[in-house]
This record gives structure tokens, sequence and C-alpha cells, in this order.
């Protein structure tokens, strides 16, 4: 192995390692931490199972932490048959989620690696990696906590680094990387973005077979598309024990199919206006060129306004929202390209001639179209068409995916101006219409940009001074921004076309315009990162203070009973009572169905008359608005019995029932369910009784005694006993709950005394999917491990890392000769 071309990727790699560091200086060079907002609330939700986990050793797989009690399975993940495992921590430096500079950094690194794979200069590929890697995607993303986001971003890279290597003929090796990436990615857990990763996989392999078409090479195609299908499917078995046990839960959550038959009539996935939510704005697409295009997000500072400098001193951290004109509900920071990237991302969509300018530009446009959402008709087409795009919300995310395909075609066009074998000419002109272009979308924003917004009724009509200075303030940062990317794309330019007349070397003009391009986007990404916004580690790791109704809750010696907290918030958008407490609240995208549908239908409004609904789902304690705390005078317990079920045909009968239910004294039962619950002519038992005797989130043991059969209803919420909870009676197997109420557990339950029940959660598709995935794992594993040897064992030689050339500098006569030489011939000549 040649070390002097690996030295050039050692000193890229630590060039990495310092860019990351020193973005997010104070978190890798003082231990501090950004507040993350979305992973507070994820700690929130996963307090219970983290307790019992340091507690048994064990995670447990169902929490009553959250929503009354669900699966823990996207809450934390237990599975821990998987041989990447360690290659994942080892990637990420064996950090945890807080550390937002390794993430970064990973980012970078393999996106250096893609492009070196693809046959760029090293520099050329330091500059394509710092363009993806420090950009206001990542940092808004960062920010607000979207940790998993983030590591499946960071990920992508390398699997098309892997089907790079793989349709190059490195079956083995290639076939192994891609494997890995893919498992590593699903193993970040966020299938979203594995799922637009598998979208621009099969562009990148249409792209190619229309080459293989053209050059009569479909056999290798066929070959490495058949070897790619197998690795990706190699890649989810290893995260069998993750994956499938998602896909059990998610048929119950919102993301599944209804009992309810309007919303049943729609099929499964998510509701279409809960999906294009956050829908990027068609004409808000010129924030990519033109930062403050759309008023910039609530997580900047704004602190040279004059909106700022006017309003009293304690509001004017609440004012950034106010900025935001945009489309979408409301963002964290614009998202910017960078005005550099994109004209190099137009040079190379005019200079390259290849599969690749078509794979990027065709993903880069569909990523963007899908982050349009609602703004664009196709998309309401790959609502009803395109497999699984109605289970993801905030199709917004698809602007991550987009920057990358952005940031190689832009990498690939400067390659493609240091090529000797194009001619300057075609150069030029590549860079004249890129130039134009990007030029060109300033102007329009100009133009078109506008300094109102749909929400600024209220604040006109509340304060029209202040509004005025709102507009003020928009039609400023407007147009500096404008002029600003105007002046980064002529210096841009300037400095390319002295490399085109001889007057610049290639070694100084690449780490020039990735200096300019990293100067760029390091300094509109400042405006939302700020050493002052970091905390200490152990502040950011501290619980939310408890609060004095928390402290009278507390002293309640029940072991098991649940708290509805409107202080903290919405019920499905407080997470925060469930560091304390067992919570009928709490904050996640995949909310079980029925739980959401009880919410909407009785507990969003009107709660004061429904407190029945809320006493049979245990909620024994209420704290006000106000942080008053109430105790529920229905609340129910962990079990009781019925005198009487009522029977009736649907779940909207069901779920309308339970508008006027004593459920202290009557369950109603689908008809579908009856025969499940067998003879329902009870002889009703005063003197019976049920209690929970001893609490574990999987395992939960009742105690009962009764004359005679008997229907029992329990407070845990219904989860299908196919997908994992299993019923003991005395110790052996007894027949499974049904579904009661519309959201809970009935069972019947025979005469006896001191009998004991026991439910254990113990879903087959978690504990068969450790097996599974510990298997497919280590294949996959051994393959890379395989073709990792056979690569060795070639001695194969590293690719030059140095592909820059240099154009000699030309008169005016030369340059008219090169003219008239690339000019077409004259009719009647030869």
């Amino acid at each position: 192995m040649n070390f002097r071309k690996l030295s050039f990727h050692l000193a890229a790699i630590v060039a990495l390692l310092a860019i990351s560091a020193l973005f997010f200086a104070p978190n890798a060079f003082q231990g501090k931490v950004l507040p993350q907002p979305d992973n507070d609330k994820a700690v929130g939700m996963r307090t219970e199972i983290l307790e019992y986990l340091e507690k048994d050793g064990k995670a447990p797989l169902w929490t009553n932490s959250a929503f009354a009690g669900m699966p823990g399975y996207q809450i934390y993940s237990a599975a821990s048959g998987n041989f990447t495992g360690p290659v994942f921590n080892a990637l990420f430096l064996w950090t945890d989620y807080t550390a937002v500079w390794v993430q970064l950094f990973l980012a970078m690194l393999l996106t250096y690696w893609c492009l070196i794979t693809l046959r760029t200069d090293w520099r050329v590929a330091l500059f394509g990696a710092m363009a993806y890697g420090i950009s206001t995607y990542n940092v808004d993303i960062l920010e607000a906590g979207h940790t998993t986001k983030m590591m499946a971003l960071a990920l992508a890279p390398g699997v098309f680094a892997g089907l790079t290597l793989l349709l190059r003929r490195q079956w083995l090796l290639g076939g192994g990387l891609t494997a890995l990436f893919i498992a590593l990615q699903v193993y970040a857990n966020h299938v979203q973005i594995t799922y637009y990763t598998l979208i621009l996989s099969g562009f990148y392999f249409l792209a190619q077979l229309f080459a293989a078409v053209r050059e009569r090479g479909m056999t290798d195609w066929l070959k490495s598309a058949g070897i790619a299908a197998l690795a990706v499917g190699l890649g989810f078995a290893a995260n069998t024990s993750r994956l499938w046990p998602t896909y059990e839960y998610s048929q119950e959550t919102i993301r599944g199919k209804s009992e309810l038959a309007q919303k049943a009539a729609k099929g499964t996935g998510l509701d279409k206006d809960y999906l294009f939510g956050w829908s990027y704005g068609i004409s808000e697409s010129l924030t990519l060129m033109v930062p403050h295009f759309a008023g910039g997000g609530a997580g900047e500072r704004f602190e040279d306004t004059k909106l700022y400098k006017n309003v009293q001193p304690q509001l004017r951290g609440q004012i950034g929202g106010l900025f935001y004109n945009g489309d979408q509900p409301f963002v964290g920071t614009a998202i910017y390209f960078g005005a550099a990237l994109l004209f190099l991302f137009f040079v190379g969509a005019f200079l390259l001639n290849n599969t690749l300018r078509w794979w990027l530009l065709g993903s880069a446009a569909f990523m963007i179209s899908l982050a349009w959402g609602k703004n664009f008709f196709l998309n309401d087409i790959w609502y009803t068409t395109l497999p699984f795009f109605n289970k993801f919300r905030a199709v917004s995310m698809a602007l991550g995916p987009a920057h990358w395909c952005v940031a190689i075609l832009a990498a690939l066009g400067l390659q493609k101006l240091m090529d000797a074998s194009v001619s300057v000419e075609q150069r030029r002109r590549a860079v004249l219409l890129g130039g134009g272009i990007s030029a060109l979308l300033c102007l329009i924003a100009l133009v078109i940009g506008s300094s109102s917004g749909p929400n600024d009724a209220m604040l006109a009509q509340q304060s029209p001074d202040l509004f005025r200075l709102l507009e003020e303030d928009r039609s400023s940062m407007l147009r500096a921004d404008a002029l600003r990317s105007l002046a980064i794309i002529a210096l841009s330019v300037g400095l390319i076309w002295l490399y085109l007349r001889g007057a610049l070397k290639a070694a100084v003009l690449v780490p020039a315009i990735a200096l300019i391009a990293l100067v760029d986007s390091w300094s509109i990404c400042t405006r939302t990162i700020s050493a002052d916004k970091y905390v200490t580690a152990s502040a950011a790791a501290a619980p939310p203070e408890m609060s004095a109704a928390d402290r009278s809750i507390k002293q309640d010696p029940d072991i098991f009973y649940r708290v509805l907290d409107l202080s903290r918030g919405g019920i499905t958008g407080n997470a925060i009572t469930s560091y304390y407490h067992k919570s009928i609240s709490g904050y996640h995208a995949a909310k079980l169905q029925r739980f959401q549908e009880v919410v909407d239908t009785f507990l969003s409004s009107s709660l004061g008359d429904n407190l029945h609904i809320v006493g049979m789902l245990n909620g024994k304690y209420l704290v006000s608005q106000q942080g008053e705390v109430m105790r529920n005078p229905k609340t129910l317990g962990n079990a009781w019995f019925v005198q009487n079920v009522r029977v009736v045909p649907d779940g909207n009968a069901e779920i309308g029932a339970l508008h006027t239910l004593n459920p202290a004294e009557e369950a109603v039962i689908q008809q579908s369910f009856a025969a499940a619950a067998g003879d329902l002519n009870i002889r009703p038992d005063s003197s019976a009784t049920i209690r929970l005797t001893r609490y574990h989130p999987d395992k939960m043991a009742y105690e009962y005694s009764a004359a005679g059969d008997q229907i029992a209803v329990f407070s845990e919420i219904y989860y299908p006993p196919a997908k994992g909870w299993k019923c003991y009676l005395n110790g052996n197997p007894a027949p499974d709950f049904f579904k009661v109420n519309y959201l809970l557990r009935g069972m019947r339950l025979p005469a006896g005394q001191n009998m004991k029940l026991e439910m254990r959660f113990e879903p087959r598709s978690f504990y068969l999917g450790e097996k599974i995935s510990m298997a497919a794992s280590g294949i996959l594993m051994l393959a890379l491990l395989l073709g990792l040897f056979l690569w060795f064992r070639k001695r194969e030689e590293l690719p030059d890392p140095v592909l820059l050339s240099d154009v000699q500098p030309t008169s005016k006569s030369s340059v008219d000769k090169e003219k008239k030489a690339s000019a077409p011939p004259k009719k009647g000549k030869k």
C-alpha cells in the first residue's frame, strides 16, 4: 500500500475532525451540550424503562410511563442480538446522542469516502464533505434533538459508496459494505430516512440501467442489482428484532387502519392533512439560495433587527417565530444549501455527461418536490400509490437527502472543471450558465419576496408600530441576503474564470472555493447556533424540576395509578409528567390509534364531562392548567368486576357507547370479540374482589376471589394478545383477554378463591427476531470480512487521490484558435 496516497486521506480526516470539533467547540472541547427538546421528551417517555433496566439489567418491552401504556419499541430498543451494533458504536466514537460534533463528523467522513469512490480528487471530496456537513438543515435537527434522524443521514453516504463499488464489479466488498450500512442505518432507528435512502438507491440503479442498455452491460447490471437486493435484505434482517415488533406496533397506531368506519374507509396510513402538516412552500425553496427569503426561523436571535431593539427586553427571546413568513407552521431556521454550492451544482448539471448527472439531478429534484408536500400535485398521487409513503409525516425532512445530492453533484462539477479532457470552452459555458441561473434565482428572490406573512394579522391589529418594524426588518434581511449570495456567486465565478485562463492553479482554486463555501454556510449556521446556547452536561441530564403537584401526588403509597397532567401541555404533547408518574399524556409520533381516537372524542374537550373515561384508565389524579391537584372521584383502580356486558355491532357503536357508560358496572364489547368472552350471562357477585399484587411493566400479577365466573375489566390499554401479551392462571396458560370499552382489556375469569392471574408481555416478534438478527448480522459481517480480506489479498493500489489538472495560460490569439477549432464547419466546406 502506498502510504503517500494514504497520507492525503489522513490529512482530510484530520481536517474534517477539526472542522466538526471547532463548529461545535463547546460540545467537543468543554463537554457542554446543546439543549435538545425532543431528546428531553424522549428521556421522559423512557424513564420507567430505564429504571427497570438499572434494577433488572434488562429493559422491559412495555411501559406505562406514557399514553396509559404502550410498547416501548420506539422509545427504547432492548434489541441486542446484532453483530453490527459494535460497528455502529465505533463509528460514532462510542459517544451518546449529545455528542453532536461526532454525528456531524461521521456525516462528512462518509460523504468524503463516497466521493473518493466516485473518483474525485481528495480536495474536491473534502469540499463536498464540508458542504454536506456544515448546513443549516443539520444544525436545525441537531438543535431540536432529532438525533436518530441525524445519525441516519450521517450513515446514508456509506450506502452509496457500497453501491458504487458494487456497480464497479467489486461484488463481495461492495455488497458487504452496502449490507453493513443499510443495517447500521436501520439500527439508527429512523425508518423515514432509510426509506428515502432506498428511493435514492433505486434511482441510482435506474440511471445505471439506461447506461447498461446503451453499452450492452445488462449481465453485470443484473448481477449488481441482485446482490444489492440481497444486501438490502440482509441489512434489514440484521435488525429483525427492531423491525418486526415495530411493524406489528405500526398496525395498531395512527399509521394503521382504524376501527371507525369513516376513518377505515381511508385505509391505512396517516391522515393526509397530518402527513402534509410540514409542507415546504414551492417559492419558499428560494431559501436554499437566499436564506432570509422566508424571514428566518424561531431559533435565530435577530439581535440586529429594529423589532428586537424596540420590544421590551423580557420579550426579545420570543420574537424569533414572528419573522418566519413561509408556508409551514413554523421552522427552527431557514434551510440554506449555500450560494457557492448551488452555483457548482448547476455547473455540474451542465458539465457532467454521464449517469451520475441524471441520478443526482433527478434525486435532488424528487426529494425537494417531496418536501413541497401538499403544495405539489404529484404528492397526492404518491400518497395513494407509492408504497409506505403515507406512513411518514413531516415531508420537509426530504430536504436532508436533497442537500446530500446537491453537495455530491456540486463536488463532481468542481472535479469536472479540472478535467483536461473537457475543452476550456465547454467549461466556460458551464460556468456562465451555472452562474447565470444562480444569479437569476437571487434576483427572483428579491422581486417576489414578501415582507408580510400569513400569520401577521394579530400583530398588525395589536401593535401596528411593531408590525411595521417587522415588515421593514424582513425586507432589509431579504435584500442583504440576496446581495450576499450574489457576491458569493460572483467571487466563485471570478476565481474559476481565472483558473480557466491559466492565471490560477487548480491546487489553489479548489481550497479557495471550499473555503468560500465553508465560510458561507458556517456564517449562516451561526445565526442559529451560538456558544451561549450550550449548557453543562449535568444541567442537560437533570430531569425537569418536580412541581408542588408532583410532590403531592408522589405521597400516595399505591403501587400503580395514573396521572393526567394538563399543566405541562396537551395530552399528546406532554412527556414531562412521565419523568415522575405513570402518565396518560405523552409525546410521540406513533401513538396507538385507539388511544388517539378516545382522546380526540372525549378528552380534548369537555374533560369534566368525561372523568369516567379518565377513571377507567386508572387516572387517579388530575392536574389542572394552573397546577392544582384533584383526585378523580371516578377512578376505578387497576381492575374490577362488572355486572353486565353490552354487545355492540362495531367500533363506531363501541366508542359511541362510552359517552353514557358507567364503566364500574358495565362493559361494552364488539360482536367480533363476544365469542372470546364466552357466555356473557354472568351472575354478578358483590363479594368478588380483584386487586393488583405485583407490578412490572412486562409482568402484572393479580389476585382475585369469586364465587362464580365473572367478567373482569383491567385499566390497561388493549394490545392484541397475538402480538405479545400472554395470560397465566395459577401458573398455567389461560385464555387471552379481549377488548372492551374500545381501548381496555377484558377477561372472563373462572370461580375460585385467592386465584393468581398474571399477564406477561412476551412478543414472539422480538424474541424470535433476536435470533434472526444474530444470524443475519453474523452472515453479513462474515461476508464483509471476506470481501475485505480478498481486497487486501489482491494488494490493489489505492486510487490516486490527486486528480487535478491545470489550464495552461492562453493568449488572445490562442483563445481565438480554440474557438475556431471547436466551432462547427461551415456548410459546403470539408
